[in-house]
């Protein structure tokens, strides 16, 4: 039987060995918008906590922290390579990885008091049914904080990698459109709101977060190299003969150190920083 998110599965098992190796980069992008998500859950010792779409496991080891030896924190994901790498990456005997898909499995018998996610809930297939399982997953009064991009031209870390593929193919990179799962599915506060409103949450809030991201000269290269495993550099890879793969990677190196001024790459980025209650 073909499950709702089969394809995002197979994509994202198929990505981890290329995510996994650029997680430090992608990182630095995306820890500002994630702490500011975590601090939006005011957590407390003792509490039960959900990481939705926990990737290698980071930030459900940090929720382990703030709930204390007491609390729980419980990470999730779609991949199971990923929730591998979490398990060996793992350092806390209060968290736990499970292989999940949060729009059709059980979340646990145990409700939990706070649900979190660093832009892992843009990929459902049905977003209306993976956000009223996560509420069914939390007490009543439960808080569900998350961040999910903004539209592409206010993230340059993603926008100026996917330009320089337009200007070395001549084409857009496939995406996809704007009612599939993909990175900016939730990038309309609009829609985030209605989606959760329709899935029983209340009190929902909605707060975009821009954010300017450095990279010291130094490391633009592995930048490059990242930008090229992941992201709409990759897709076009995918079906590039060798003189097209060799024009898109010195396509994407050359808009990227064109952009250092004073031994530095600054980038633009931006999320939606949400919360809601169950």
């Amino acid at each position: 039987m073909t499950q709702p998110n089969e394809e995002q599965s197979e994509y994202w098992q198929e990505i981890a060995p290329a995510w996994l190796g650029a997680e430090d980069r992608f990182e630095i992008v995306a820890s500002p918008f994630g702490e500011a998500a975590m601090e939006r859950l005011a957590l407390q010792p003792g509490q039960r906590v959900l990481d939705v779409g926990c990737g290698s496991g980071a930030t459900t080891l940090e929720l382990a922290r703030r709930v204390g030896t007491d609390g729980e924190a419980v990470g999730i994901d779609i991949a199971a390579a990923l929730v591998d790498a979490a398990r060996q990456r793992a350092r806390a005997e209060n968290a736990e990885f499970v292989v999940a898909d949060a729009q059709v499995d059980s979340l646990g018998a145990t409700p939990f008091d706070a649900a979190f996610s660093r832009f892992g809930v843009m990929f459902f297939a049905d977003p209306t049914t993976a956000f009223t399982n996560i509420r069914r997953a939390l007490r009543p009064g439960g808080v569900l904080a998350f961040a999910s991009w903004e539209s592409v031209f206010a993230n340059e870390w993603m926008f100026v990698s996917g330009a320089a593929v337009v200007s070395a193919t001549g084409s857009l990179p496939p995406m996809p459109g704007p009612d599939e799962p993909g990175p900016f599915s939730l990038s309309d506060p609009g829609t985030v709101e209605a989606l959760l409103g329709g899935a029983g949450f209340t009190a929902i809030a909605v707060t975009p977060q821009p954010e300017s991201i450095v990279f010291p000269e130094g490391e633009v290269e592995s930048l490059v190299r990242a930008s090229l495993a992941v992201g709409p550099a990759r897709e076009a890879l995918r079906t590039a003969d060798a003189d097209t793969a060799a024009r898109i990677e010195e396509a994407v190196r050359t808009a990227l150190f064109e952009r250092v001024e004073d031994g530095e790459l600054r980038l633009s980025a931006a999320a939606l920083i949400v919360t809601a209650r169950a």
